[in-house]
C-alpha cells in the first residue's frame, strides 16, 4: 500500500487527473459489463419468456374450450352402432367442424378418409371421439403439412373395432 501512495505522490497534478479519470472509466464500463448489462439481458429475457407463455396459456384455453365442446356432443357407441360406418363419420366430422374431402368404402367396416386443410388438433379430437363413442379406429394414416401453419392434409383408413 506504501508504495501505491509513493507511487501516487510522485505523479505530477495533470498525470494524477488523468489516472484518476482513467480509474472511473474503467470502473464505470466494468460495472456495465459486469452487473448492468446482465440485469437487464435477464430481465428482457424473461419479458420474453413471459410472453411466450401467456400465448400458450391463451392457444391452451382456446383449444380447452373446443374440447370440451367435442366431448359434449358425442354419441353413444350403442346408438351409433345402428348407422352406417359413414353415416357416422358424416355426423361426428360435422359436429367437429372438420369438412371431409372425400371417402371411399372398402366393405361394411373400412373406409379411407380424405381431409385437406384441417385443424391437426380438431383432427386428432375429432380421431378420439371415433375411437372411445363410435368404435372406430384408425388403421392407417398420413399426415402431411400444408402452407399454413396448423393444418395438415390426412389421408387415413378407418376401421369398425
Amino acid at each position: 500500500m506504501n508504495e501505491l501512495q509513493q507511487w501516487w505522490q510522485s505523479l505530477v497534478s495533470r498525470e494524477r487527473i488523468i489516472v484518476a479519470v482513467l480509474g472511473v472509466l474503467v470502473v464505470t464500463v466494468l460495472f456495465k459489463m459486469m452487473i448492468w448489462q446482465p440485469i437487464h439481458q435477464d430481465r428482457d429475457n424473461a419479458t420474453t419468456a413471459a410472453q411466450n407463455q401467456y400465448e400458450l396459456l391463451q392457444w391452451m384455453q382456446q383449444r380447452a374450450t373446443l374440447a370440451k365442446q367435442l366431448t359434449k356432443s358425442t354419441v353413444l357407441i350403442n346408438s351409433a352402432s345402428k348407422q352406417s360406418i359413414t353415416q357416422r363419420l358424416n355426423a361426428t366430422a360435422a359436429q367437429a367442424k372438420i369438412n371431409i374431402n372425400r371417402f371411399q368404402s372398402s366393405g361394411e367396416n373400412n373406409v379411407q378418409v380424405w381431409l385437406e386443410n384441417a385443424d391437426l388438433f380438431k383432427v386428432f379430437l375429432w380421431l378420439e371421439t371415433l375411437q372411445q363413442s363410435q368404435g372406430i379406429v384408425v388403421e392407417n394414416i398420413a399426415i402431411n403439412e400444408t402452407d399454413t401453419p396448423g393444418f395438415v392434409s390426412v389421408r387415413l383408413t378407418l376401421v369398425t373395432e
